[in-house]
């Protein structure tokens, strides 16, 4: 009976490891990821007419690591960049916040997920002087509008671990509801300094390539 109860013990003790081994790597699960991608844009429909391929960035959040989650991103790219000569440059440019839905599928390397997301965007232009040894910058026109765009892509692990790092590469479709913007050269500057905006109001649509990180959180 002695001997029964010593074996017992030290089964006990060889399993109490294991199983916290085991409960350990129950709990190392997704929790969400974050990243950034370069964007490229190109003008569609009306836009086509006013404004030119736009680039710039975007940093976005996925709250949760499982096949269904929230999807947080912020954007900003420039549509239009130009020298006005004497060190005075014009920007004309669209920022944009969003949120919804990321089907994501595959746990491996090889990652598809698709999104949509609804949200604001705000489009203005601003001119930037750097002569004279000084520079500054001055807004010139906003306006705000509501912004739905819906998209998917591939994420191809590179790194694994604890912060599993991944390239995103993607695609998708976005429309800014009707907005008052200025126009690619749509910004001239007077003989006094001041500037002259010319502006249309259109729906903008846009098609949105993307390359960048995503970084995994445990």
């Amino acid at each position: 009976m002695r001997r029964i109860g010593m074996a017992v013990l030290g089964l006990s003790l060889m399993a109490s490891p294991l199983f916290g081994q085991r409960s350990a790597l129950r709990e190392v699960r997704d929790r969400g990821a974050f990243g950034a991608d370069f964007v490229v844009a190109e003008p569609l429909g009306e836009f086509s007419r006013n404004g030119d391929v736009a680039a710039g960035l975007s940093i976005f959040g996925v709250t949760s690591g499982g096949a269904l989650a929230l999807r947080v991103e912020g954007a900003w790219m420039a549509y239009d960049v130009s020298y006005q000569g004497y060190g005075v440059s014009t920007t004309s440019q669209i920022g944009t916040l969003g949120a919804g839905p990321q089907l994501t599928l595959g746990k491996g390397a090889l990652r598809f997920y698709g999104f949509a997301t609804m949200g604001g965007s705000l489009f203005w232009s601003n001119a930037s002087y750097n002569s004279c040894g000084c520079s500054a910058s001055d807004w010139l026109d906003g306006h705000t509008t509501w912004m739905r765009s819906a998209g998917g892509g591939v994420l191809l692990g590179i790194t694994a671990g604890h912060t599993p790092i991944a390239i995103d590469i993607g695609a998708r479709g976005v429309r800014h509801d009707r907005v008052t913007y200025v126009p690619a050269g749509g910004l001239t500057q007077n003989s006094d300094g001041s500037f002259t905006a010319r502006q249309v109001t259109t729906p903008v649509d846009m098609r949105v390539y993307q390359i960048g990180v995503s970084i995994g959180i445990r």
